[in-house]
């Protein structure tokens, strides 16, 4: 299952082709949730007009953005996922550049007034169960954020790097709600607003534990990271997957599978690799949840289901969720079957969700493409992704 020379060409000239429409841009665009970035003021409308705006912006084909005044953006996450992808790439004194505009422009961008370091959407967002203002900092955008500074220390050996690691969990510790759940559990929150219990966001803080661990050896952060990862394994299902979340007070969980299971596994692989957590509970959850991942949320040819059971829409962020995951998977133990599916994921991205000039398509829907181009949901994404995939194919 081997890439072809002509499908390898064709991989690398996307890469290309969207490292410089992303760089001509300065890495700024649109998103789908940054719709009450307009002066329009929903917001005084009530608690729904909001909620509502966000799904019309985010699902409407035509991009209305322009219309309503919303500005292209930096987000901070989408610059932590090109940072990381820069720092994937051999190293040159061009792609260090990269990094080290991206690290400059990711402090200045930092959440003020919170502990350590922090950062959030560069725009308000709202839900049923909670309002977010701008720049509010996650566990979710700060963790992924945290993955570009170890990538980046890694690779460039930059100690400011390192710092901002040991910064981020200062934050993580300090401004975030960690619970102690009825069962013995462990969990992180989502945001500094209210505890809750969302499966992947305290994972990608345990997994920011577990990455700073690794340089630095302190037992206190490696305790946290394995006691988060313990905790989200006990909610595995018999089939494989995992739910979203769950109530604190009720332990109700929210049924929703997606990327996030994506998510979830690239965690659990880090966590285990990091803290030298490889025990039998580890591996069977690996195993059966990367399983259930490859055959139930894709076909046989790649494709990215939309959220179980859905079928379509084809999305930008599923499909890039695809090739990392079966990428690490295969990296890890060497699974060729995880080899197979990030090569069909790969070309399926390719051949469906590719404009040819640049930059990705949002959604593939059964009757017709969304072809906004949204800076972190699609190119950012796609870049890590193909970063990831690019620097695994000669191992394959």
């Amino acid at each position: 299952m081997d890439f072809s020379d002509g499908e390898l060409i064709y991989l690398k000239r996307a890469f290309l082709d969207t490292e410089r429409y992303v760089r001509r841009r300065q890495y700024k665009g649109y998103d789908p949730y940054d719709v009450l970035l307009s002066p329009f003021p929903f917001r005084k409308l009530g608690k729904w007009p909001p909620i509502l705006a966000i799904q019309l912006f985010k699902r409407n084909p035509l991009n209305l953005r322009p219309l309503f005044r919303v500005p292209r953006q930096w987000n901070p996450k989408a610059l932590g996922l090109f940072l990381h992808g820069y720092s994937l790439l051999p190293k040159s004194d061009e792609n260090k550049e990269r990094c080290d505009w991206l690290f400059a422009k990711l402090m200045e961008l930092r959440t003020p007034e919170v502990p350590g370091l922090g950062w959030g959407y560069p725009f308000p967002w709202a839900s049923p169960e909670k309002y977010l203002p701008a720049r509010s900092p996650t566990s979710v955008v700060s963790g992924f954020i945290a993955q570009g500074l170890d990538a980046r220390y890694r690779a460039y050996g930059d100690p400011r790097a390192l710092e901002a690691l040991k910064e981020v969990c200062r934050f993580l510790s300090e401004a975030l709600h960690h619970t102690e759940l009825d069962d013995g559990g462990y969990a992180i929150s989502y945001s500094t607003v209210q505890p809750d219990f969302c499966y992947n966001a305290s994972l990608l803080a345990a997994e920011t534990y577990a990455r700073t661990y690794a340089h630095t050896r302190q037992e206190g952060l490696r305790h946290m990271a394995v006691r988060a990862l313990d905790t989200v394994l006990s909610r595995q299902k018999s089939d494989g997957s995992w739910n979203y979340s769950e109530k604190l007070d009720s332990g109700k969980q929210r049924v929703q599978i997606d990327f996030h299971q994506g998510y979830v596994l690239d965690s659990i692989l880090c966590i285990a690799d990091l803290c030298d957590h490889h025990t039998e509970p580890v591996e069977k959850a690996l195993s059966e949840g990367f399983e259930f991942y490859r055959t139930r949320q894709f076909t046989q040819n790649g494709r990215a289901l939309w959220r179980l059971p859905g079928n379509y829409p084809l999305d930008v962020h599923q499909q890039a969720q695809g090739m990392i995951t079966a990428v690490r998977e295969y990296r890890y133990n060497g699974n060729r079957r995880a080899y197979a599916m990030a090569k069909l994921t790969t070309l399926c991205a390719l051949e469906q969700l590719y404009s040819g000039r640049g930059y990705w398509y949002y959604r593939k829907h059964q009757s017709f493409t969304d072809r906004t181009s949204y800076m972190r949901w699609g190119n950012a994404w796609m870049f890590l992704a193909m970063a990831e995939v690019l620097r695994t194919v000669g191992e394959g």
